[in-house]
């Protein structure tokens, strides 16, 4: 890719150097080193800066990351533990609309029937889901009330611990919950369709008979 070397008025060493298509400029002193090092390195950046990148499938990359989406996720779903369908119960998050909405749903089973009802193919896998409870943290609240307060006004404080127990409490009656896919782990719900994207590049995400186990 050319690069653009940019200087000051009247000087001639570089002080810049910029990718010839996007303009983009790189700077040397970012850079840790001998002043030749980190000139080359900002040259470098600037020859790079709009080069086609390729994921190591041959993929080409038309964004910031390192790898394409499949095999970034191949990644990720060889590190999880798989959690067999018949051990868990609970809300789910998979590659569809899902009951809730945005790939949520309050269990497999419901997961799999919003699939069918709205004419999608069920994925080959989806993630359990942690909970999140509404909470209230007292110790925050009156952290952020005597922040901008003088030093000593935290240790000032009359009956915090009432305060704490009452909002104790009162968390313990919430019902408000929020669930958040945990892609540490990972529910197989087609075991052919998972091993066809496990295998590579050419694998399907999906499965039209969306079969599960």
């Amino acid at each position: 890719m050319e690069v653009r070397e940019l200087t000051f008025k009247g000087e001639s060493d570089p002080k810049l150097y910029a990718c010839g298509k996007c303009g983009k400029a790189y700077y040397p002193k970012i850079y840790s080193g001998r002043e030749e090092v980190i000139h080359a390195a900002a040259r470098r950046a600037a020859e790079e800066c709009c080069k086609p990148r390729f994921c190591d499938c041959g993929t080409e990359l038309d964004s910031a990351w390192t790898a394409c989406r499949p095999c970034r996720d191949r990644k990720m779903l060889a590190k999880a533990t798989i959690i067999k369908a018949a051990d868990y119960s609970g809300p789910v998050s998979a590659e569809c609309a899902g009951e809730w909405g945005e790939g949520y749903s309050s269990d497999l089973a419901a997961m799999i029937e919003a699939c069918h009802d709205a004419g999608e193919p069920v994925p080959a896998y989806c993630h359990p889901c942690t909970d999140h409870p509404l909470r209230v943290d007292p110790d925050s609240i009156l952290e952020n009330a005597t922040e901008e307060m003088h030093e000593e006004a935290a240790d000032q404080i009359v009956d915090a611990d009432e305060l704490k127990a009452y909002i104790n409490a009162w968390n313990e009656k919430q019902t408000c919950v929020t669930y958040y896919e945990d892609r540490r782990r990972v529910i197989i719900i087609d075991r052919v369709a998972f091993d066809d994207i496990m295998s590579g590049p050419a694998a399907k995400w999906r499965r039209p008979d969306g079969c599960g186990e």
